[in-house]
């Protein structure tokens, strides 16, 4: 795993969201109201922290250098009058570190001198920054690292063998430290900004980052994407100001655009794991290739390259495996035309698996039900689609096994919306809701049990923000109009969502039923279940930085039916369990007490005769549900 380092509540690392540290410095010009702004302009523009700098002048310089800069180099006569103008009295810190506490924001500060570190260790700062002059100051590194704290070091007018030796003395010393690659120069241009730094310095196994000083937001951008964990930016309120730092700085509005775009650019890095997007998964199958029979195979019969072509769709196995497949005695009748499946690799169809304990189940759709039965599950889900109100599925005998019914997304081209505020659109999806009642309880005498029916709340958009409220209100006008249509012994149950659920086309925008607490007080309320789907839940803890466990833990009293399914980054639903990044060893032991229904949702898990649901059983069976 990359390294990480802990800065206040935060992990610091390659694996987790760059760390943005608005530099105010001295850009508060020795204004303590000027500094309590840029605090607050540095939150409003989504800082992780912000940080001054301390010195105490008369330690760090000779007295005549104080006294008489015009006697010294011209770069003394201007600074020297510059840091005494500035220098925020030693009372306003603790002011201004309460005033980012407030705020959300973590208050860092870079201390030139050992007293100015002793003060700012007093006030409990959460990591030091230690400056590009002092990487070399051992006598000052040694003192913080006594504190315990993380260290931030500046890489800026090093040789790469004092970085090297700062590095060495941190790890024997065991301080938890980062490396920013830094140019000290203002303003640096671009041409030698030398980025590349950033992957030689992974070298010494800190988290890295990029400390600016160039102009405009280009270049911290790339650094992000190139994989800087923390990323350090000069914030002013003018670059007009007199001072050294103001013109390479961003004003509050380009702050916040640069933040914008560090977390875009954080989403599209990701992680280095493979995997597939619901749109990729269907577009394989509708544009995609498969090894198909060229003529009706008997049993028994020995496949030859003669037997097999390639033709679309892309449900059967890849044309990568036609050597293996080419020698293969067939196990099976395969009509001209039919696909080949991985179980014609294999020689055997795989329907075993460990039986689980609890009430489990598995998706079906009405044309592969009895696909999907051979496998005795003890639940039957119908996922219906819009269309399957037109089939003529009636069963006739009795099934030993529980129903339960989830209702259409989709309403022709339009999305099932029964919180929307778009009255026709809710109408229908009312409509729709009750059709999908109707449907399941006239099925229902031929199955055991309570009928169950889920549906998706709705609330999603493109682009725009809804209000909850509305949202809510909505919701409840349609519950109004539905509820009344079930029959004693049907429990009637919404879906958690996703943040940005997946449907055709388009970057859609989960608004409402994501939020725990939110999800607690409308059941308690409104005494309602919910079906929990375990991968929508995990992808709005992604995407709000919120605690799975804590979130199963708030809703777990109001889980009537679970889909489980492991989820990737934001909008990775329904994977195969173990191949997304919920940590299921953490998550999975909190259902250890749960009697109620439960299915595998994969997705595309039911084709050839539920494989991937079949291959879900058998990883979740460690948890012995």
């Amino acid at each position: 795993m990359p390294p990480t380092i802990p800065i206040g509540s935060q992990i610091v690392g390659e694996d987790h969201p760059t760390y943005i540290i608005a530099e105010i410095g001295i850009n508060h010009n020795g204004d303590e109201k000027m500094a309590m702004r840029l605090i607050e302009e540095s939150a409003k523009a989504g800082a992780d922290a912000v940080k001054f700098q301390k010195r105490d002048l008369t330690s760090l310089y000779p007295q005549e250098v104080l006294d008489h800069p015009e006697k010294f180099e011209q770069t003394f006569q201007y600074m020297i009058p510059v840091l005494k103008e500035v220098e925020l009295p030693d009372e306003v810190f603790p002011r201004l570190k309460e005033k980012a506490d407030s705020l959300g924001v973590d208050f860092l500060c870079t201390p030139f001198d050992a007293n100015s570190a002793n003060f700012l260790n007093n006030l409990n700062i959460p990591a030091f920054k230690i400056a590009s002059a002092d990487l070399t100051n051992i006598d000052l590194i040694e003192l913080i690292s006594e504190f315990g704290k993380p260290l931030i070091l500046s890489t800026g007018m090093s040789h790469w063998e004092e970085i090297e030796c700062a590095a060495n003395f941190l790890h024997l010393n065991m301080i938890p430290f980062a490396l920013l690659h830094c140019r000290s120069v203002y303003p640096v241009w671009p041409r030698d900004v030398n980025l590349r730094m950033l992957n030689k310095l992974k070298a010494f196994d800190c988290p890295v980052g990029y400390s600016g000083h160039e102009v405009g937001i280009v270049i911290p951008l790339a650094a992000a994407s190139m994989g800087a964990s923390i990323i350090e930016k000069h914030i002013t309120l003018d670059k007009r100001m007199r001072g050294p730092d103001h013109k390479v700085s961003l004003e509050p509005y380009e702050f916040k655009r640069m933040v914008r775009d560090i977390r875009i650019s954080d989403q599209a890095t990701g992680k280095p794991k493979r995997f597939l997007l619901r749109g990729e998964i269907l577009n394989r199958e509708l544009f995609g290739k498969s090894l198909v029979a060229k003529e009706n195979i008997a049993a028994g019969t020995e496949i030859t390259r003669a037997m097999i072509e390639t033709k679309g769709p892309g449900k059967g196995i890849s044309p990568f495996k036609i050597k293996e497949l080419v020698g293969k005695t067939a196990e099976r009748d395969i009509p001209k035309g039919g696909f080949f499946l991985e179980t014609d690799l294999a020689g055997t169809t795989n329907t075993s698996f460990p039986v689980p304990k609890g009430n489990w189940g598995l998706i079906a759709r009405f044309t592969d039900f009895n696909d999907i039965l051979v496998h005795n599950p003890k639940v039957i889900e119908f996922h219906l689609a819009e269309k399957d109100f037109n089939l003529s599925f009636q069963p006739t005998e009795y099934y030993n096994c529980q129903l339960v019914v989830h209702g259409p997304e989709y309403i022709g081209d339009k999305l099932h919306d029964l919180c929307s505020g778009n009255e026709e659109i809710r109408q229908i999806s009312v409509a729709q809701t009750i059709r999908t009642i109707k449907l399941a309880e006239s099925i229902a005498p031929c199955f055991q049990g309570k009928l169950k029916i889920i549906t998706h709340p709705g609330a999603m958009s493109m682009n725009v923000k809804l209000s909850p409220s509305r949202l809510q209100d909505a919701l409840l006008r349609s519950l109004d109009e539905i509820l009344p249509h079930c029959a004693a012994n049907t429990e009637f149950l919404l879906e958690n969502l996703p943040p940005y659920p997946w449907y055709f086309g388009g970057q859609w925008k989960g608004n409402y039923f994501m939020n725990a607490d939110e999800i607690d007080q409308f059941c308690r309320q409104n005494q309602l279940g919910i079906c929990f789907d375990l991968s929508h839940a995990a992808l709005y803890c992604n995407a709000k930085e919120k605690d799975l466990s804590q979130f199963i833990h708030t809703i777990l009293p109001h889980i009537r039916h679970i889909h489980f399914a492991d989820g990737y980054g934001l909008d990775g639903e329904g994977m195969q369990i173990g191949e997304g990044d919920i940590d299921l060893a953490a998550v999975m032991p909190l259902f250890a007490g749960y009697q109620g229904s439960w299915v595998p949702e994969i997705w595309r898990g039911h084709l050839n005769k539920g494989q991937g649901f079949i291959e879900a059983l058998t990883r979740l069976s460690k948890w012995q549900l």
